[in-house]
């Protein structure tokens, strides 16, 4: 039990707000070593239970932040609150527990090779767990996200290849104990040296010959409400005239030519902007965007008859010039008792949804930008002089397609590339993170937002109600963030960029044949076990 405490307290150490991503490297040395390590391998049982228990611990002290919203907002009694994060963190652990069971089973069959299997049995762990329970956060090559030498394996595989090259340490640092044994230590080599090459593995973004992508300045509004709109009502007017306020200050405060703003982006927040029914709003919209020049993408309530979608809108401030049809983005990617209830025909009568009864969204909507730059140019002669000098303004056009997600989809690698297979050249993400308080919640949401930039090769443009609002690059980088739970603006300038990884192309590939081969080596396990059975 110690050593699965450790490995607990390990992968606690891994990500925010604790930060030392060096733990995630050894975190699961003694939990290996627990379950098939000693003298005597444990019994099934104790193998699951092991595991079980170090995931609980684990994932309990790492996410529950999310006791911070039922407590806070819910009026949950605290008790209640973190017993059900609790339980969340029980559920979770199932598929820690599932890991250490098939690596005792592995190594029972076939000896301490087996552990060289590690990487594959836990990637396929965290694939399972995202296709059962729609859970993906903190898969463990998150805890990478800020050392790019490592992080940049998810244009290859996703986080899950992250994950596969932190756990493979791991693997090895058991198997060194048992070098005295040939197929051990052979299996040792050869992982150490798979995870050596995977290191060295080039970028696989592919960039198109002859197209060089656009710069574009991306305005951020930060306004740091109550997330809980019901709260203040009689505000919300108040709200809305600030929003449009602090977009115009903005916009002015960039001038025009070079440093004019080319989009305005506002944060998921309680204004609940019901673009699609209120003409009145919808007429003043599209003033403010006129009136700026800039593109203004807003998060708001969208409807279809009576089915209702937590919605990105882009307002066009050149509407007749456009040359596709805007189209509305409608979150695909619900939370579960925030804006649906599960099962609904028996928990919805006792557990509301805290922010709406939405309809998920189907389709990875890309938004066609057209942007026109003015800038001064000196014209000279054919020998370089310029007497007398002469300025001409010089005008370009240039073409972004923006992929714009919602809140925690920022934790869906497979749904974040979509946008990029449908085009999207610069990605951005709304949220309201003022819900998780002054916890490691937005932090750990911060940081799986970075990875989705680094799969996609993509720059990703980060607006959220109370922070942390920033540009997201491509290989991870937070650039100019805003202070969090303050009102303020920011204008960055992110790179359009038009290639593709091998991420964004195939997706899931590496987990799934991980998976599937997980299952191959326990069919392997079953038929060895068949064949000496009495």
């Amino acid at each position: 039990m110690g050593l699965a405490l450790l490995s607990a307290g390990l992968l606690l150490l891994c990500f925010p707000s604790l930060d030392r991503p060096e733990a995630a490297w050894v975190a699961l040395a003694p939990l290996l070593l627990a379950v098939g390590g000693g003298q005597e391998t444990a019994s099934s049982r104790q193998a699951f239970g092991l595991g079980w228990l170090t995931g609980i611990v684990w994932i309990f002290f790492a996410e529950n932040w999310i006791a911070h919203s039922m407590i806070v907002y819910g009026q949950f009694v605290t008790v209640l609150a973190y017993g059900v994060a609790l339980l969340f963190a029980a559920i979770l652990a199932i598929f820690v527990g599932l890991f250490t069971l098939g690596m005792r089973e592995l190594v029972r069959s076939f000896g301490w090779m087996a552990f060289g299997a590690a990487p594959i049995v836990w990637v396929a762990g965290e694939w399972l767990r995202q296709a059962i329970t729609g859970v993906t956060w903190n898969a463990l090559g998150i805890s990478q996200v800020g050392q790019y030498r490592v992080a940049r394996l998810a244009q290859y595989g996703g986080v899950y290849l992250v994950s596969a090259e932190v756990v493979a340490v791991s693997a090895v640092l058991v198997l060194t104990l048992r070098l005295r044994q040939r197929s051990a230590g052979r299996v040792a080599a050869l992982l150490g040296l798979a995870a050596t090459l995977l290191y060295f593995l080039p970028s696989t973004a592919q960039p198109v010959e002859g197209e060089t992508g656009a710069l574009v300045r991306v305005g951020g509004i930060q306004p740091n409400l109550p997330p809980d709109g019901t709260a203040r009502p009689e505000r919300l007017a108040e709200d809305l005239e600030s929003h449009l306020r602090l977009t115009r200050e903005t916009v002015a405060e960039q001038g025009g030519g070079e440093k004019r703003v080319d989009l305005m982006v506002w944060a998921e927040s309680p204004l609940s902007l019901f673009h699609d029914t209120d003409p009145v709003l919808r007429e003043r919209l599209s003033t403010l965007a006129k009136e700026t020049g800039a593109y203004l993408m807003v998060n708001g309530v969208g409807r279809e008859g009576e089915a209702f979608f937590n919605s990105l809108h882009l307002i066009d401030p050149r509407p007749t010039q456009t040359l596709e049809p805007a189209r509305r983005y409608d979150k695909i990617r619900l939370v579960p008792f925030g804006e649906y209830v599960p099962f609904r025909n028996i928990l919805g009568r006792f557990v509301p949804a805290i922010t709406g009864d939405f309809q998920p969204g189907r389709d990875a909507i890309v938004h066609l930008l057209k942007l026109e730059t003015e800038r001064a140019a000196t014209i000279t002669d054919e020998a370089g002089e310029t007497t007398p000098p002469l300025l001409k303004i010089e005008r370009t056009t240039d073409f972004v397609r923006i992929g714009g997600f919602i809140c925690y989809e920022a934790a869906y690698p497979d749904l974040v590339r979509q946008f990029v297979r449908n085009g999207a050249t610069l990605l951005v993400n709304v949220s309201n993170d003022a819900w998780f308080g002054e916890t490691a919640g937005p932090r750990q949401h911060l940081a799986h937002a970075r990875m989705r930039a680094i799969e996609t090769d993509r720059d990703l443009i980060r607006v959220t109600n109370s922070g942390i609002s920033a540009l997201l690059t491509a290989d991870g980088r937070v650039i100019d963030p805003l202070p969090s739970f303050v009102t303020g603006t920011q204008v960055w300038e992110a790179q359009a960029r038009r290639g593709q990884t091998i991420y964004v192309r195939h997706g899931d590939w590496f987990a799934i044949s991980c998976t599937v081969l997980t299952f191959a080596l326990l069919g392997g396990v079953i038929w060895r076990r068949s064949r000496h059975a009495p």
